[in-house]
């Protein structure tokens, strides 16, 4: 948790200097960049680093597979993106400023392949601690060197430099921190078993790919990059937010259930406990960021982020809900089923894509209500279904809980109305609300569900 926590402290103060200082367009083209960057990793990783995590036997053999496997996919991707560059920026985001920028952006492929086996060791080694000072070290490497440039007028080649110097830190920091290093071999039939299940991971990344980037690539195909960066920021401070607060959890369940050695009912259990806990958590702060979307928007973007606060305040709502099913994932691949997670995700994709087109075509508010309202009635509960056929866990149960806890939860909403007439300024408005809304949601869902939360603390005591 102080790993992850440490990796994003201070990231809400670069991103607020930096939307201040840069023009949504700017965000737009980076994103654009990014949103390629992200597709080529599935391809080079290709599910090696999760097949190396959950594998439970010659471990540094696999790791050896692993390092091979994504170095030589990582200079294919490379070479690819380089030659096919133009034709993407032109094709999907009709912006030529994205061709130099996607060129340069493929160091960051390389360098990911040259240190994620380090990382994937770590995790599985529980080195969470090393973990810590490697995020801790090189978190602030990206705003230190964004800011300044920035600062003199370089737009968007600001975040491509910064965000090149963040991987260049990480990667001789691990190398520095991890005791392995790759040797010059490779074991054929060890690299057959552990492509069978990153193939799996591999294309649930696809899908993933699709449920991080799709509404991107679709508002930025459609509407340009302004648009596109009005949607990605707004969209990546809920994201930011939620990583801070939640997402520590995550690495350490992963691990954690990897060890159950298979006991379905053990983990089960121990999957429903960390949901409802994840829900106590997730719920309130996304209802929270919704009454408070204006002033928050105002604060921390300013007035050229014209129509930042509605995406901030529905993604809230929907990150809130994506959340309560997030941990799902993680255990099937700790299961050694990553394919339940591929179909799971594969099977919504048409809709979503209907939808989106459907309301790209009305509007960018109607766009973004429209994502929301498909995801909570699609993608969630698809998710409470599967947890249902596959770890029994009664989906009436689950839901009931989810619902008592967002009725609760929008108690954010009447306290921001009544005294959003008495409140002056931003920042008042939203330590206010937010204090108030805390002490209530908290004390009422803590009270309520105090025992599952220490019965969960004490199954993880050693993680």
């Amino acid at each position: 948790m102080a790993s992850e926590i440490a990796s994003k402290a201070i990231q809400p103060l670069v991103f607020v200097l930096l939307a201040r200082l840069l023009t949504p367009e700017d965000f737009g083209v980076m994103t654009s960049a990014l949103m390629v960057i992200g597709f080529s990793q599935i391809f080079w990783e290709a599910g090696m680093n999760k097949a190396l995590i959950q594998r439970q036997m010659d471990i540094d053999m696999a790791a050896n597979v692993a390092f091979w496997v994504n170095l030589a996919m990582g200079c294919l991707i490379v070479i690819i993106i380089y030659f096919v560059a133009d034709s993407i920026a032109h094709t999907f985001f009709h912006d030529e400023r994205v061709t130099a920028v996607l060129q340069v952006m493929t160091l960051q492929v390389f360098l990911g392949s040259i240190a994620a086996v380090h990382t994937a060791l770590l995790q599985k080694n529980m080195g969470f601690k090393r973990l810590f000072w490697v995020r801790f070290a090189t978190v602030g490497l990206p705003g230190l060197a964004s800011i300044p440039l920035a600062w003199n007028g370089l737009g968007y080649w600001a975040l491509v430099i910064g965000v090149l110097l963040g991987q260049v830190g990480q990667v001789i920091l691990l190398w520095s921190l991890s005791a392995w290093r790759p040797r010059m071999s490779f074991n054929i039939s060890v690299a057959k078993e552990m492509m069978g299940f990153g193939a799996w991971v591999g294309a649930s990344g696809l899908l993933a790919w699709f449920y991080v980037w799709a509404d991107s690539l679709i508002v930025g195909m459609y509407l340009g990059s302004h648009d596109l960066g009005i949607f990605r920021m707004g969209n990546q401070f809920v994201l930011m937010l939620f990583a801070v607060v939640v997402g520590p959890i995550l690495p350490v369940l992963y691990s954690h259930f990897t060890k159950m050695d298979g006991d379905k009912l053990k983990l089960s259990k121990s999957l429903n406990k960390a949901t409802r806990v994840v829900t106590l958590i997730a719920l309130p702060i996304a209802f929270l960021v919704f009454s408070l979307s204006e002033p928050i928007g105002s604060l921390v973007f300013g007035e050229k982020w014209n129509g930042v606060s509605l995406v901030v305040g529905v993604m809230a709502l929907s990150n809130g809900f994506s959340w309560v099913c997030s941990l799902n994932n993680e255990a099937y691949r700790a299961q050694g089923k990553p394919s339940y997670e591929t179909f799971i995700l594969a099977a919504p994709i048409p809709i979503y894509l209907l939808v989106y087109i459907w309301a790209i075509n009305i509007g960018f508010d109607e766009f973004v209500w429209a994502r929301f309202i498909i995801s909570l009635l699609v993608g969630f509960m698809a998710h409470q279904y599967a947890a249902q056929k596959l770890f029994n866990i009664s989906a009436i149960s689950t839901l009931t809980f989810v619902a008592f806890i967002a009725f609760l939860s929008s108690v954010s909403i009447v306290i921001n109305h009544l005294l959003s007439d008495i409140l002056n300024g931003n920042l008042q408005q939203i330590f206010v609300v937010s204090l108030l809304s805390l002490l209530i949601i908290g004390s009422v869902s803590l009270f309520a569900q105090k025992r599952m939360i220490y019965e969960l603390r004490e199954s993880m005591g050693n993680e």
